[in-house]
């Protein structure tokens, strides 16, 4: 089939407004058009197409199962063709809407502490979800703006800007190393308390290196929590041994509150980065929001907290 008369954009457009306002009278109000005008574009439509879109009587409407595939990718498709015009008008416009951003539970005080305040304050016209989760989300399916990943990262169509380098390590306060000698290797942690944080299915392994290579120490943990700042607080509780990035872990050190533990065996820091959409970066925005994150998380040698933490 060939495609497509000089129309076909008015067409598509008629059938989404149409389907959206729930009939041709509603789109008619909504577009500021004439019904009969929606109504002639939808039948050259469905002629051209060779399918019936909308299944019509006198008193109801409704969508065939062609219509349905049809419409859900014509919507797409008038998205694509708004966030294309949004683009071209990124560099004179200011940033306003809805910004949502997805961040590794690891990283997610650090970045709420070096950007968000500051970003709330400058641009009034945004409003911010931010979400902290331990799984990567999918960005396009769940419709987030950024993303900030922590670790490698998978071959994939979105864009990826790195921003520094995130490590952590473990961690114990001087009252629980007090009863128990310190770990010289991985594998004396089978003789610790040991606490953790929740992964999608629980935390079983910890990650370490043994002559240069990557290695898992099965855990069995004595309590398990849900949050980075309950984790640290145990750990100063003398509970145990625990994980944390080195951004929550740092100031118990330099006080000697919190020892940290087999650093020879510690995984080196990874990459940091921001992740988004093609175009993404030209949505004013996110525009925005990357470069308060080059400025007050992109610096260049500072150790940031990992997402494998």
């Amino acid at each position: 089939m060939e495609y497509q008369s000089d129309d076909a954009l008015e067409e598509l457009r008629a059938f989404v407004a149409v389907v959206e306002a729930q009939g041709f009278r509603a789109a008619a109000r909504v577009t500021r058009g004439r019904k009969a005008t929606l109504s002639k574009r939808v039948q050259d439509l469905e002629q051209r197409l060779g399918v019936s879109l909308l299944a019509r009587t006198t008193r109801s409407m409704r969508l065939t199962e062609e219509g349905r595939a049809y419409f859900e990718h014509a919507s797409r498709a008038l998205e694509a063709a708004r966030d294309a015009e949004s683009a071209v008008l990124a560099a004179k416009a200011a940033p306003r809407g809805v910004l949502r951003v997805t961040v590794a539970t690891a990283i997610a005080t650090e970045v709420f502490d070096a950007v968000l305040p500051r970003y709330l304050r400058k641009y009034p016209e945004v409003r911010v979800v931010l979400q902290s989760a331990e799984r990567r989300l999918d960005l396009i399916r769940e419709g987030f703006d950024l993303a900030i990943w922590g670790g490698p990262l998978e071959d994939s169509s979105l864009i990826a800007q790195k921003l520094g380098t995130a490590g952590g390590g473990y961690f114990a306060s001087p009252k629980y190393l007090a009863q128990r000698p310190a770990p010289k290797s991985p594998d004396d942690l089978a003789a610790h308390d040991l606490i953790t944080i929740t992964k999608d299915r629980g935390a079983t392994e910890w990650p370490f290196v043994s002559g240069g290579k990557p290695k898992r120490i099965p855990i069995r943990p004595r309590l398990i929590l849900n949050d980075l700042a309950l984790t640290v607080r145990a750990g100063l509780a003398g509970l145990g041994i625990i994980p944390a990035p080195l951004s929550l872990a740092a100031p118990h050190v330099q006080k000697k509150h919190l020892i940290q533990l087999l650093r020879p065996f510690t995984p080196p820091p990874v990459d940091l980065h921001a992740v988004y959409p093609p175009g993404g970066a030209l949505v004013p925005k996110t525009r925005a929001f990357l470069e308060m994150l080059q400025e007050g998380v992109g610096v260049a040698g500072r150790a940031l907290p990992s997402a494998q933490w």
